[in-house]
């Protein structure tokens, strides 16, 4: 059963920054991660180090690859929660979800076509190709179920991408479905606050935050609009 820790770590924090909870000795595990995993190609699938650097796949010539006799072995994957840290049920579902969305969709659907094509520059078009429609389902669909099944789960919010560029602030977001809102105002914000739909051209300190359907957020992103 597969459980690398660059993968399927889910005690990994999500990304690099300090106010982000969970180890990084084995890397950053986002749901990018386990989505991508290759079972049964790993030196394909190894696209970052541990500090989220690129890697040169020209580092994996010559390394022996996985034989067909090898693959036979493989019973499935799996992800891991090391809980000494997690000390509520909220940080366990903080940790695993949405990240889980990306294991189980490795484990339980057939090998993607960008997994076994063999040229590189189609093999990423079909994977951003895959991920576009991942994301969407993800963002649209289990996360509103999320927010009301069993009384609803405390999924961690992906941070707003932002960045200021000739005078304007544009916003993004990993999860489509999720809501940006933002001030101006040097308040958070809240349920109230504007919806981002478009670059922002106000000046000062502009603060953005992604929400659910139950009006929980995401940590506070700001950025200075001179």
């Amino acid at each position: 059963v597969l459980s690398g820790v660059s993968n399927m770590y889910f005690d990994m924090a999500y990304m690099k920054s300090f106010e982000e909870p969970g180890f990084y000795w084995g890397g950053f595990v986002d749901i990018d991660k386990p989505f991508y995993f290759i079972p049964e190609n790993y030196y394909k699938n190894a696209k970052v180090d541990e500090l989220g650097n690129p890697l040169n796949p020209e580092i994996f010539k010559g390394k022996d690859k996985l034989t067909a006799y090898g693959a036979a072995n493989i019973a499935g994957v799996q992800g891991l929660l090391w809980s000494e840290t997690v000390k509520n049920s909220a940080r366990m579902e903080y940790m695993m979800l949405p990240k889980f969305l990306g294991l189980a969709e490795r484990a339980w659907a057939k090998d993607p076509q960008w997994a076994v094509e063999k040229d590189a520059g189609r093999s990423e078009e079909l994977y951003q190709q895959a991920w576009n429609t991942f994301v969407n389902v993800v963002g649209k669909r289990e996360l509103v179920r999320l927010d009301h099944y069993n009384g609803g789960y405390q999924y961690r919010i992906p941070t707003p991408g932002v960045i200021a560029d000739n005078g304007t602030v544009s916003a993004n977001i990993q999860l489509p479905g999720l809501v940006i809102r933002y001030t101006t105002n040097g308040k958070e914000p809240d349920g109230k606050s504007k919806v981002y739909t478009v670059p922002v051209s106000d000046k000062g300190v502009i603060r953005f935050k992604a929400f659910d359907t139950r009006g929980r957020s995401s940590r506070t992103v700001e950025v200075v609009n001179k």
